[in-house]
């Protein structure tokens, strides 16, 4: 029995189990920058020319989701982004934007190909399972419905959707990562801010 034991510890160990749920604040990095990044997705193609060089007050009182104070945010840099003029008084806008979230949250998938735990008589714990492949994939998911009104009268409504994705493999103790829109969008902004910094030293 004690040899069981033993074997099945080592190639538990060879499996190279791994995971990234330990975190010492209440919710995880990953967790949250799937989210915002979904949210970043959606906005990215927000696109309304009717906007551009107008004034828009931004109406969030429909809006309620997950880091909210995140998506107003990014909502008003966008808005910036593609022209428009923000403004605090609705009364002096020549548009109205109202946004409201059809959802915002994460998914999580798991595969396992193994031995799961097995009970062993005479002891309190079962032998630990044995993965020898394994899968794991996390996605983010937003959807923003964004809808400008001018004079109390529709000018343009969008469905605005985004999904951030992240997926890795093991096989024994070698990992794999196809997919990692977190670490991807995390250089493409590295690299713009080194951009814009050295065309200031330039």
């Amino acid at each position: 029995m004690n040899r069981i034991i033993y074997f099945s510890f080592i190639l538990t160990c060879l499996a190279g189990c791994s995971s990234r749920t330990f975190t010492n604040t209440q919710r995880a990095a990953i967790e949250q920058m799937l989210l915002s990044g979904a949210v970043d997705s959606a906005l990215e193609k927000l696109d309304i020319p009717q906007v551009d060089d107008k004034k828009v007050y931004l109406d969030f009182t429909n809006l309620n989701c997950y880091d909210v104070e995140y998506v107003k945010a990014a909502v008003r840099a966008r808005f910036a982004e593609i022209g428009a003029n923000l403004v605090e008084d609705a009364n002096s806008a020549d548009y109205t934007a109202e946004i409201a979230s059809g959802a915002l949250g994460n998914e999580f998938k798991s595969f396992l190909v193994g031995i799961p735990a097995i009970p062993v008589p005479g002891l309190s714990t079962p032998l630990p399972k044995l993965a020898l492949a394994r899968s794991i994939e996390q996605s983010g998911i937003a959807k923003l419905l964004i809808s400008i009104y001018a004079d109390g009268k529709s000018v343009s409504t969008g469905h605005y959707y985004g999904k951030v994705e992240r997926r890795e493999s093991f096989i024994l103790w070698l990992r794999f990562q196809p997919t990692d829109d977190i670490r991807k969008r995390w250089q493409t902004a590295d690299e713009k801010i080194k951009s814009i910094s050295s065309r200031k030293d330039d």
